[in-house]
């Protein structure tokens, strides 16, 4: 009797933590499709729009969750409906692959594969986030990077944007700009000169102080692809406009979610707004806050066209209006 009494109150201790690890995971994804109606009701319009709606494939310590998932998807995975409300469906799968860490987004161009030339977003819990990345501990920091990532679906989901995204890559390997950043100081330099004469920019109160570092700006810029493609046979001016409108559109959803968490000063985030390695980022972002100090309209067309937020800066400064 003793022997069943415990194997009942064994089994009732794991459904409970099972209960409990479901309800968690189920509260997190909510979360982040609130964040989502935030972002696309304070910061850009069509973001929580359905038709530019990704699944998302959330990894557990023991199973995955997939929300809104595709016919597709179900078909391959069994999976059970563990929420629903007028907004999303939460499903239960099994783990559908052992990496570690997941937190991008992916599109295939095998037709048997779920994300075959549709995006579909992937991230872990945040437990395997933090064992990933230690210095992401809280909730909030952890929706920041899946919020980047789901930005980046909603990008594809664009209309043209995955078909541009891949006629310029295919034309230019992808890790081109990382590889020469890493391999030509004077190129380097260059990036760094031109992300300055940008943060001057944002910072510039003076009319004319504002005209000239705009200007100064895409000179130098000008000068460095000019000198990559005579030096080196490469013309980069598309991939750059691309990853900078890819991911400096989506490092500005991030900082958009720190100032809407409260107690940020960009200030003590630099990561955000100075480069790196991957100096597009942090290139990219900056363009977009300038654009912003200018009230220049470009959420509408970037997607359309990768040039957009170049072309409207560039044409913009000469005349600039008085503010």
């Amino acid at each position: 009797m003793k022997q069943i009494i415990s194997i009942l109150i064994g089994t009732w201790f794991v459904m409970t933590i099972n209960a409990q690890s479901l309800n968690k995971d189920v509260e997190r994804l909510q979360y982040v499709y609130a964040l989502k109606v935030i972002i696309n009701d304070s910061v850009w319009r069509g973001f929580a729009d359905k038709q530019y709606d990704v699944p998302l494939l959330y990894y557990g310590d023991t199973c995955c969750y997939v929300v809104n998932p595709t016919e597709k998807f179900l078909a391959k995975y069994p999976s059970v409906l563990v929420h629903s409300d007028n907004n999303i469906q939460i499903y239960q799968t099994e783990k559908v692959d052992d990496k570690p860490f997941h937190m991008h987004v992916t599109f295939t161009d095998e037709e048997s594969d779920i994300d075959y030339h549709t995006p579909f977003m992937r991230c872990s819990s945040l437990e395997q986030t933090s064992r990933a990345v230690p210095d992401v501990t809280s909730v909030n920091e952890w929706a920041t990077m899946v919020m980047h990532e789901y930005f980046h679906g909603f990008q594809f989901k664009n209309d043209g944007y995955l078909d541009v995204y891949e006629a310029i890559t295919n034309a230019v390997l992808p890790d081109t700009l990382i590889a020469l950043s890493a391999s030509h100081d004077w190129y380097r330099e260059g990036i760094t000169q031109e992300n300055d004469l940008l943060l001057k920019a944002i910072d510039a109160n003076n009319i004319e102080a504002l005209r000239t570092y705009i200007q100064s700006f895409f000179e130098l810029r000008n000068e460095r692809r000019e000198r990559v493609k005579k030096k080196l046979g490469i013309d980069i001016v598309a991939l750059e406009q691309l990853y900078e409108t890819m991911e400096g559109s989506a490092r500005y959803i991030e900082y958009c979610l720190y100032r809407h968490f409260g107690n940020f000063k960009l200030s003590d985030a630099k990561w955000l707004y100075t480069v790196g390695r991957k100096y597009y980022y942090a290139t990219g972002f900056n363009l977009l806050r300038l654009s912003d100090k200018l009230e220049i309209d470009y959420k509408c067309g970037i997607f359309r066209d990768v040039s957009t937020v170049e072309r409207n800066l560039s044409n913009y400064w000469c005349p600039l209006k008085t503010p």
